[in-house]
């Protein structure tokens, strides 16, 4: 049965529209007479569609419709309305609608149309979540095998299992607890979600009679999946029901785990909405379920290496597609003589490297770590510590570009051999990122120091032009003291204007921008005129500060402004010694040589005095430096210099 809010501030047509949506016993419909009153039921009851009118006094279907979204609630949503406007039905549709369906007509027909509507749409939404819900708990199981590989307590296990469950699977409370069968309980050892209440214990009944059993218990004594998807009409949970309802609960899966063939205790689900545990889901668990046995196994028996070694097989099985797939650079090692056993694909596309560059070599010999004897070092305090972590170490790749790693490595036994992984994260870009957030940070307190002294300069030509002015008993001298004060005081606003200009400088990481779409949105912002604007390339792409769309307006600005009789302006791009020139020329009247040893200059020019300037300051966030090239009479003319690093080109997509 679908449950149904219905809300429209006619009482008469509620009363009626609930009377033909229930009598085919498919919907349960609960109503609103407004806005308000109907975002209050959204919150405290388990609706799976919403059907609105449009016009109402307090809140009208959109407003509604917009609150809902807003909450991040997708719940399916009808707009139901007698104005048959098409601007509505596009704004409903705009606001996340599932469908719009106007009034009139024949009841019978409309009804029929709306309940097949909201069939559709709840159909779809489940659909969907259902999607969602599976992908998600592919990354807990990953996630899990992670834990499994990294935690060697079995209690702190199990609680990460926990919290890695929540977090990612869309589970609202998971609960985990080992028996204490001299003790009859389950003694909870990790929680996470909603927890207020939760019990520490379960009591275990001395029969194994199922009746009077809760989910948890009745798990562990049959050693199977216990699932209630609707703890709301199911009898069987009537004793817990209230409790879990009011806690936000409507469907619970139970998924016991064993140790030594023993079943050693339980871990139970609860999830917000009804449904939530399908076939597909369950394997997924039970595939979870699984692993943690296995892991509280090894844990447990480690000594038991013939009894374990089936199970590592299978282990390293799971390690093997997840090293595969690892988004890290992973090396593995002989524990004793240092030697690498194996890389993964991620490294050997990061050093440009084939993986018999690595096999057989010890860390020390493998030529991108520059520094020999601080590998010897790493690798001997690695076998007397087991875990060792550098933030910042240098490497260069095949190719002899210089990148900067995160590297972290631990020791751990398989069977009876040591083996020493070793993590290799690239790092260069949030480096750089820090980098260049230091440099805007050290150039915004340089300006800030040298701004705030033009400042107090200004103030005194001000303040003193005023006073001679106030003294001066002749026209001519005061007026000539009051321009004085003008002056000063407009040099004050110029100098507050950049400060505005200058604040945004740095306060965002540096990010990779589209050359070709920031240029075009330089030149939206400009009054329209007739210059031509070309550009060589669309896929290249800068490393720069966020401002970067600012350098090129400054530029396209000030030719608009001092270039003359400007028709055209070209950008292209030709590579360097030490990275790619970025070419900006127009046809107007260039810049003379005078101008040009000053045209960087903080409050050189016509008008601020201050565009190219925040323009260098921009640029070399990232290391990239601006110059003018042009000659007087043919043109003006900036070149851009990007160095390696700074600059790359978009792949085209593959043919399909």
């Amino acid at each position: 049965m679908i449950s149904v809010l219905y809300v429209d501030d006619d009482s008469d047509l509620l009363d009626t529209g609930k009377s033909y949506l229930e009598q085919t016993q498919e919907f349960a419909v609960v109503t609103a007479s407004s806005g308000s009153a109907a975002l209050e039921l959204i919150r405290s009851n388990g609706i799976q569609a919403i059907v609105s009118d449009y016009q109402m006094p307090d809140m009208d279907g959109i407003a509604l419709l917009q609150q809902i979204r807003a909450m991040n609630n997708n719940i399916p949503f009808i707009m139901f309305t007698g104005k048959g406007r098409e601007e509505i039905a596009v704004k409903s549709f705009e606001n996340g609608a599932d469908f719009y369906l106007q009034k009139g007509g024949d009841p019978e027909s409309l009804f029929a149309e709306l309940m097949h509507k909201i069939k559709v749409a709840v159909e779809h939404r489940q659909a969907d979540a259902q999607v969602t819900a599976v992908n998600r708990l592919y990354a807990v199981l990953s996630a899990t095998n992670k834990a499994i590989l990294h935690f060697h307590d079995k209690s702190k296990l199990l609680d990460e299992i926990c919290r890695i469950v929540v977090a990612d699977g869309g589970i609202t409370m998971a609960w985990a607890g080992f028996v204490n069968e001299e003790k009859h309980l389950i003694k909870n050892v990790g929680t996470s979600g909603r927890i207020d209440g939760v019990p520490d214990a379960i009591a275990l009944s001395t029969d194994d009679a199922p009746a009077g059993k809760n989910p948890t218990e009745t798990a562990f004594h049959t050693g199977t999946v216990y699932v209630c998807n609707d703890i709301k009409s199911d009898p069987a949970i009537a004793p817990w029901q209230k409790e879990a309802l009011g806690r936000g609960y409507r469907s619970l899966a139970a998924f016991p785990f064993a140790l030594n063939t023993r079943n050693a205790g339980v871990i139970t689900y609860y999830a917000s909405k009804p449904g939530f545990f399908n076939d597909r889901i369950i394997r997924l668990l039970e595939d979870q379920s699984g692993d943690i046995s296995f892991a509280l196994e090894t844990l447990d028996h480690e000594e038991q290496r013939t009894a374990a070694k089936h199970e590592l097989e299978e282990s390293e099985l799971r390690y093997r597609r997840l090293f595969e797939a690892a988004q890290d650079a992973i090396l593995i090692l002989d524990g004793e003589t240092g030697e690498i056993i194996d890389a993964n694909k991620f490294i050997l596309d990061m050093m440009g490297y084939p993986l018999e560059y690595f096999v057989g070599k010890n860390l020390w010999e493998l030529g991108f770590l520059k520094n020999k004897s601080f590998a010897i070092e790493t690798f001997t305090k690695l076998k007397t510590e087991g875990y060792i972590r550098y933030e910042d170490l240098p490497m260069e790749t095949r190719q002899g570009k210089a990148i900067s790693v995160e590297f972290v490595s631990n020791v751990y036994l398989v069977g009876d051999k040591r083996i020493i992984q070793c993590n290799i994260r690239n790092v260069t870009e949030r480096k750089r990122a820090e980098d260049a957030l230091a440099l805007a940070s050290r150039k915004l307190s340089l300006m800030s120091t040298i701004t705030r002294h033009d400042i107090m300069n200004q103030l005194m030509v001000l303040s003193g032009s005023l006073d001679l002015a106030q003294k001066s008993a002749k026209e001519p001298q005061r007026t000539v003291h009051m321009n004085r004060a003008k002056k000063a005081a407009n040099t004050i606003q110029r100098q507050i204007e950049f400060t505005k200009e200058y604040e945004d400088l740095g306060s965002k990481a540096p990010a990779w921008q589209s050359l070709s779409g920031v240029v075009h949105s330089a030149e939206s912002q400009l009054a329209p005129n007739p210059i031509i604007l070309e550009i060589s390339d669309d896929s290249l792409e800068i490393y720069a500060d966020t401002l970067l769309e600012k350098v090129f307006y400054n530029l396209f600005d000030n030719t608009r402004k001092y270039g003359g009789a400007v028709t055209r302006i070209s950008i292209s791009h030709h590579p360097a010694v030490s990275g790619l020139i970025i070419t900006i020329a127009d046809n107007g009247i260039g810049i003379s040589v005078e101008d040009k040893q000053r045209l960087f200059e903080r409050g050189f020019g016509k008008n601020t005095g201050l565009g190219l300037f925040l323009s260098q300051e921009i640029l070399s966030i990232t290391g990239i430096s601006i110059s003018e090239t042009g000659t007087p009479g043919k043109g003006a003319q900036f070149e851009i210099l990007v160095p390696e690093e700074a600059f790359r080109f978009k792949k085209e997509p593959a043919p399909s």
